[in-house]
């Protein structure tokens, strides 16, 4: 069933969830000892799956605003759209993006624009479909938008060897010859409330959205950061960061940003939406 709902100021945020799946910390984390996660697995259950595993939510965003109806990430997708071997990540299950938009009431044809936060092979798994043994778009009126420069890095065949999957040419690389890709680079708004923000490190062209309406704010920050102990952490880098520095330096801008604000802060790999908060003198994911 789709996910939680809330409203920051006059836009509509629905949480869609594709799958979940538990992965060892030390995959996820290689740097990071596994001693020091104890007082996070404490303070953060929901985001451990046993000691020695985190919880990975393949989530997306469905925003409304201004009469727009916007698509954060399309998950992990099928083992028809984007192959068995991505999908293994998620212990070889379908995703379920499309059953969420069901329960949701939602048609395919409703959104108006799938925003790519980067193009990691689980962010973009239901951009299309099979019809008469060629792709299609899954949102059949919708505009893609993602950033040259993932565009750029992701197209050359020894970036695609890092993941050693044949994604690019399954979801990605037709969106081009459909006529239905944008590319941006820089901020770019979607809506009156709604920006497109970089948030480059975990990939080069990662970008956010940056919601502002009504006097309230949220940041969704893709994969910003992928486990709440990071708030406190910045420095914890995710073994699949393609620029480690990159990312941590992102981490913090958007930690102060979103303190500063006291926005809603959201990510793709993390149930639910949290505010950053202070306690002793550090900052904490302090969920809603």
């Amino acid at each position: 069933m789709a996910g939680s709902k809330l409203t920051v100021g006059n836009v509509e945020i629905l949480t869609l969830e594709d799958t979940e799946t538990a992965l060892p910390l030390n995959m996820l984390f290689p740097q990071v000892p596994a001693e020091a996660w104890g007082p996070y697995q404490q303070r953060y259950p929901e985001a451990f799956a046993s000691s020695d595993t985190g919880r990975i939510h393949f989530c997306s965003f469905l925003l409304r605003s201004e009469g727009k109806t916007i698509l954060l990430d399309t998950g992990i997708g099928s083992n028809a759209t984007n192959g068995a071997t991505v999908t293994a990540l998620a212990g070889g299950v379908d995703g379920q993006l499309l059953v969420e938009f069901q329960s949701a009431g939602v048609k395919l044809e409703d959104v108006d624009t799938v925003f790519l936060s980067h193009l990691h092979p689980d962010h973009v798994g239901w951009n299309l479909t099979q019809s008469n043994d060629r792709p299609q778009p899954t949102f059949p009126k919708a505009r893609y938008i993602a950033h040259q420069a993932d565009w750029d890095a992701f197209k050359a065949p020894k970036d695609q060897e890092l993941f050693s999957f044949g994604f690019w040419d399954q979801t990605i690389a037709p969106l081009e010859n459909l006529g239905v890709l944008d590319l941006v680079s820089g901020e770019q708004a979607l809506t009156g409330e709604i920006t497109a923000i970089p948030t480059p490190g975990h990939t080069p062209g990662s970008m956010s959205l940056a919601i502002v309406s009504a006097g309230q704010r949220a940041l969704l920050l893709g994969d910003v950061f992928h486990n709440p102990a990071q708030v406190t952490e910045n420095d914890w880098s995710l073994g699949f960061d393609m620029d480690p520095a990159g990312a941590i330096e992102t981490r913090k801008q958007m930690f102060n940003r979103a303190e500063a604000e006291n926005a809603l802060v959201a990510i793709c790999h993390h149930s639910g939406f949290g505010r950053v908060a202070r306690a002793e003198g550090r900052r904490y994911w302090q969920g809603i």
